[in-house]
């Protein structure tokens, strides 16, 4: 059974180029990575807002989002640690 998870983020706004370029880096190398677990991953944005974002990511499986999320190509977790990211919010869907 897939699972989807949605990341609201904000991002600290001198930081926004920087998280932008890595997103969608983390997207593409998840999207073809070997195993295929990432089926989609979408990043939404707003203009009027352009601090925030959504990440909508579906995996074939809860297991496969976990081993996901400790893959190299997993990048956004030691870019929240330099302190761009103001909040962030994961709730399964």
């Amino acid at each position: 059974m897939t699972i989807t998870i949605k990341v609201d983020l904000t991002i600290r706004s001198d930081k926004i180029p920087d998280f932008i370029e890595m997103i969608h880096n983390d997207r593409k190398t998840a999207l073809e990575s070997e195993d295929k677990t990432v089926i989609s991953f979408d990043i939404i944005n707003n203009d009027d807002t352009p601090e925030e974002f959504t990440l909508y990511q579906t995996c074939t499986s809860k297991e496969d989002l976990l081993l996901h999320m400790k893959n190299v190509h997993y990048t956004w977790k030691p870019f929240m640690a330099t302190g761009a990211v103001l909040s962030h919010k994961h709730t399964y869907v």
